[in-house]
């Protein structure tokens, strides 16, 4: 149930990672991209104002020059009194007039009090031209304070990056929350699985048991006065049966790791490797094999589980190396993404990487079981042991050149 949870805690994470370019988009979409469209927006709009207010003033110049078109430039109280008219209400911060030539007229420059100076630099400006009997003689130059963009656009950014940076971080959480949502019932359906797995694996076991007796007391005592194909039906029996009974007894490991409390202490690896090493050697009569231990390889963990993780690992290693005249074993650890990984890696039979996922599932097995005996679940367990430790685990293999296993706690 445990391993469980922190499975789908570790795939919630993942997915959470993947989901993380999307999140950034989603932020940087909110909270730059909206108010730079609004900003833009804004601009035009009060460019076209400033545009609409220069065409007015400028149309109102053209109605003075109709009066007097040479004198229209020194009529100061008439303009005055068009301004007074004509600016109230407007956000304009700086009216100038050009003459034909371009020239100020610095008698018809009027600067009002809109908009801070801070901002001048930043004013957004519009121009007409003065147009008497279809001809240009002089231009409305219009400037508009754009302290009122800036400013609502600062409060557009603030809103959408909160809005765009609460959206990424539920974007981001989401895979998180749903396995929280999910954990109970995912635990629950999974301590039921674990449960079936022990009680079917369970009772099968006397059965069986009774299958390879019977046929082994049959074959003993009673071997001779049955023909050569009872006795060969008989041996398949018998064989078959002490297999399912490793199958099975792998099987009641497998669903005990889930159930079981982990029991935390100081491992020293290195120690238990070297002893599993011994034994494999001891049994291994005239095989010619060198192991490689790393000594004083310390973690936390529980030790009678992490027993079993290198007592399948090494006694994989021993097992596809076999066919090897001379075998080298190692055990070792080296810092992947700065934390202290450990390694079983040999040069035996190897395998394509092609089917690594299939490496750690139950009864998925690479190697035919004429070529290499096994119950197919060795690795099964040496990852469920690893996932209940919270760790990490993964091969890297090639046919004909070794596979290397590594894992971290």
């Amino acid at each position: 149930m445990r391993e469980g949870k922190r499975g789908h805690i570790a795939i919630a994470k993942q997915m959470a990672n993947r989901l993380y370019p999307l999140a950034l988009a989603i932020a940087l979409l909110i909270g730059i991209g909206f108010p730079a469209v609004y900003a833009i927006l804004a601009a035009e709009v009060q460019m076209n104002t400033a545009t609409c207010h220069a065409g007015e003033l400028a149309e109102r110049l053209g109605k003075m020059a109709r009066e007097d078109v040479t004198l229209w430039k020194f009529q100061n109280q008439k303009y005055a009194a068009v301004l007074d008219d004509f600016l109230p209400q407007k956000n304009i911060m700086h009216v100038r007039i050009l003459d034909e030539s371009g020239k100020a007229l610095t008698m018809f420059e009027r600067v009002e009090a809109h908009g801070m100076p801070i901002f001048r630099p930043l004013a957004l400006s519009s121009e007409a031209p003065i147009v008497f009997n279809r001809q240009t003689i002089g231009t409305v130059v219009i400037e508009t304070a754009s302290d009122r963009l800036i400013f609502s656009t600062l409060a557009v950014f603030l809103f959408f990056a909160v809005v765009g940076f609460g959206l990424a971080v539920s974007v981001y959480h989401y895979p998180t929350r749903v396995a929280k949502g999910l954990e109970g019932e995912i635990g629950g359906l999974i301590a039921e699985l674990e449960s079936f797995s022990y009680t079917v694996s369970h009772d099968l076991h006397a059965p069986l048991r009774h299958i390879s007796g019977y046929s082994g007391v049959l074959l003993e005592d009673h071997g001779d006065r049955l023909g050569p194909d009872v006795r060969e039906m008989l041996s398949r029996i018998h064989g078959s049966s002490e297999r399912m009974k490793e199958i099975i007894d792998s099987l009641l490991e497998l669903s005990r790791i889930g159930r079981t409390e982990l029991k935390r202490e100081r491992v020293n690896l290195g120690t238990i490797a070297r002893d599993i090493a011994d034994g494999l050697k001891s049994s291994g009569g005239e095989r010619q094999t060198t192991f490689r231990i790393q000594d004083n390889v310390m973690v936390e963990g529980d030790p009678h589980l992490l027993r079993n993780v290198l007592e399948n690992l090494l006694g994989n290693a021993w097992k596809f190396t076999a066919k090897r005249n001379v075998a080298v074993i190692e055990f070792g650890t080296v810092e992947v993404d700065g934390s202290k990984t450990c390694f079983v890696r040999d040069n035996g039979a190897g395998f394509d990487m092609a089917y690594a996922d299939k490496l750690f599932a139950p009864f998925q097995r690479l190697h035919s079981a004429a070529e290499y005996d096994g119950s197919g679940i060795g690795l099964a367990t040496v990852r469920r042991i690893i996932n209940h430790h919270g760790g990490n685990l993964w091969a890297e293999g090639k046919p004909g050149e070794g596979a290397a296993f590594y894992f971290s706690l």
